[in-house]
């Protein structure tokens, strides 16, 4: 299984393949999103299963050969919903929570 990052970039965020440094999914800047109407922030479980939506949504996409944020992978660079989805929805909330919430 692939090893990953989520680095913020101008505006937006990556989620980087931490062996071939390739960008595998872009988020823009989230940080109005990760709060409730009320003003209170997500919790990490919250975050979690946004950010598992978000790569969802993604795969969804290149499934139909279509780019999502400006990203598109092939088949063969898609991520395994069981294995890479979850562990990299872990890496962006976890970086998302850290950086904006903690």
């Amino acid at each position: 299984m692939r090893q990953f990052s989520f680095i913020p970039a101008y505006y937006e965020w990556h989620l980087i393949d931490n062996e071939t440094h390739e960008t595998l999914h872009n988020i823009i800047d989230p940080a109005d999103a990760l709060y409730h109407d009320d003003g209170t922030p997500l919790s990490l479980e919250e975050l979690t299963s946004w950010a598992k939506e978000d790569l969802i949504t993604a795969d969804n996409a290149y499934s139909e050969n279509r780019e999502y944020n400006g990203i598109w992978l092939r088949d063969e660079k898609r991520l395994d919903q069981v294995e890479e989805i979850p562990a990299a929805a872990k890496v962006i909330a976890e970086t998302l929570y850290n950086y904006y919430i903690a």
